[in-house]
């Protein structure tokens, strides 16, 4: 009787095989269960952005500008509750975690926006009224130093030279933290120094 040589095949090896495709089976599912989530989760904030940003833009053009910067709420006779109408600081906040990308171009907007309500739109009133509104809040109102030393520039370029100088001079003070800010002041203050020198 001829001897049989072949190897006999171990009894666990189909077991093992379908262990190991069942192992990728639900690695992958679960890859792809993260990545659904994750799209869910950006269309929501997709979604989200776009309404503030349509909110934020009506503010804009209406030329109610802090309103537009921050949002703002109002009582909804309908719902019996107060609504609330988005500013383009809540798309900033939206889309400021590190692992929210892709990052929409309505976030570039928002930023763009931002600057030229800070820089060209605000008047002293406005930026008195801002300041009013957030001084002492917690946590802080992200723009507040800004808004507060463009306040005193907007003093000295009104002639308001001592208020002016009272803003710059509490800057580091007010935001020690703010090294980009502190600078600025600093600029500010040679700046007011050099106009009140040449008259």
């Amino acid at each position: 009787m001829a001897e049989n040589l072949s190897q006999p095949v171990p009894a666990d090896a189909p077991a093992s095989k379908l262990s190991g495709r069942r192992q990728w089976f639900i690695l992958g599912t679960l890859v792809v269960i993260i990545f659904m989530t994750y799209i869910l989760a950006w269309w929501d904030a997709y979604r989200l952005s776009s309404s503030y940003i349509k909110d934020a833009d009506t503010s804009f053009e209406d030329g109610r500008y802090l309103d537009a910067l921050s949002g703002y709420e109002q009582y909804d006779n309908d719902k019996g509750d107060y609504v609330q109408y988005g500013g383009y600081i809540h798309v900033q906040r939206i889309w400021a975690n590190d692992y929210a990308r892709p990052i929409p171009d309505l976030v570039q907007h928002a930023d763009d926006r931002i600057d030229e309500i800070i820089f060209d739109q605000l008047t002293i009133e406005d930026a008195e009224l801002f300041i009013q509104e957030n001084i002492g809040r917690s946590p802080p109102h992200p723009y507040l130093g800004t808004v507060y030393l463009r306040l005193g520039e907007l003093y000295q370029a009104n002639g308001q030279w001592q208020d002016a100088m009272d803003i710059y001079e509490d800057v580091p003070y007010s935001f020690p933290d703010d090294a980009a800010l502190i600078e600025r002041a600093q600029r500010d203050i040679r700046r007011l120094q050099w106009q009140k020198l040449i008259g």
